[in-house]
C-alpha cells in the first residue's frame, strides 16, 4: 500500500486508521507475528499485537501468584512411602500368611526341620513395625522442606527444629533444571534443580546444584515461569 506520508515508527498511536493498518502489516512482515488495529483514546488508532495483552496479563498474574508463596511438596510424590506402609501393615498383621506365600513362591512344601516357624513370625511381625516407621518419614520430608520466591530470588528451608537456609538471587541462577521419571510424568511432579553463576563442589568444579525441591507440581511450568521473573529482575536492576 503506498502512501505519500511516511510513517513516524517511534510513535505507538496513529491518527488515522490507514497508519495503523501500514504498521499491521510492517510488523507482520518484519516479526512474522499477527498485529491488528485497535481504537486509541488519544491519537485515533494504534497497533496491537493478537493475543499479546491476554498472554502477558495471563503471565503476569500466575507469577504474582508464585511469589511470596511458600511451595512444599505434593502428596502424590510419596506414594513409594505408602507402598511400604501397606506392605509393613500386611506383614506385622498377617506374619504367618506372608512366609506361607513365600513358601509357596519357592515352591517349598514342607517346613524345613529345625525351622522355628513362630519365632520367625515373630521376627518378621517386628520387620513389619519397622518398615511401617520407615515409609512414614515421609511426614518429616513434607513438612521440612519448604521453598519460597520473593521479589529477588528463591530461598530452600530445610528442618523443622534446627533449619538450614539456601538463597540464590535472581541475578546469580546459572541454570535451572527439570528431573522427571516415568512415574513422575504420569503424575505431573519433578523435581527443579538450581544452581547459580558461582557455585563450586569439592572438588573446585562448577556445576553444584544450589537448590533441589522434590516432588513439585507441574515443575515445567514452574521453570518457566522462574525464568521469566529473572528476565525481568536483570531488565529491572541491570
Amino acid at each position: 500500500m503506498a502512501r505519500n506520508n511516511a510513517i513516524n515508527l517511534s510513535m505507538n498511536s496513529f491518527a488515522s486508521f490507514d497508519d495503523a493498518l501500514d504498521m499491521c502489516e510492517l510488523l507482520a512482515r518484519e516479526t512474522g507475528k499477527k498485529y491488528t488495529v485497535m481504537a486509541d483514546n488519544q491519537l485515533g488508532f494504534t497497533a496491537k499485537k493478537v493475543g499479546s495483552n491476554q498472554d502477558v496479563s495471563n503471565s503476569e498474574n500466575k507469577e504474582a501468584r508464585l511469589k511470596n508463596n511458600d511451595f512444599r511438596q505434593a502428596w502424590r510424590g510419596f506414594i513409594p512411602n505408602y507402598v511400604q506402609i501397606l506392605i509393613g501393615i500386611l506383614i506385622f498383621l498377617r506374619p504367618y500368611k506372608v512366609v506361607s506365600l513365600v513358601f509357596s513362591l519357592l515352591e517349598i512344601e514342607n517346613i524345613p526341620t529345625g525351622f522355628d516357624l513362630k519365632s520367625f513370625g515373630e521376627v518378621l511381625g517386628i520387620s513389619g513395625i519397622l518398615l511401617i516407621l520407615y515409609g512414614l518419614r515421609f511426614i518429616y520430608s513434607y513438612f521440612a522442606a519448604k521453598l519460597y520466591i520473593d521479589d529477588d530470588g528463591l530461598i530452600l528451608k530445610k528442618g523443622i527444629i534446627a533449619q538450614t537456609q539456601v538463597q540464590i538471587r535472581f541475578s546469580d541462577i546459572k541454570t535451572i533444571g527439570v528431573h522427571q521419571g516415568i512415574l513422575d510424568r504420569l503424575l505431573g511432579i519433578g523435581t527443579l534443580r538450581l544452581d547459580s553463576a558461582g557455585t563450586t563442589g569439592k572438588s573446585g568444579k562448577y556445576g553444584t546444584v544450589d537448590i533441589e525441591f522434590k516432588n513439585m507440581i507441574d515443575p515445567v511450568s514452574i521453570r518457566r515461569s522462574i525464568q521469566r521473573m529473572i528476565d525481568d529482575y536483570i531488565r529491572d536492576h541491570g
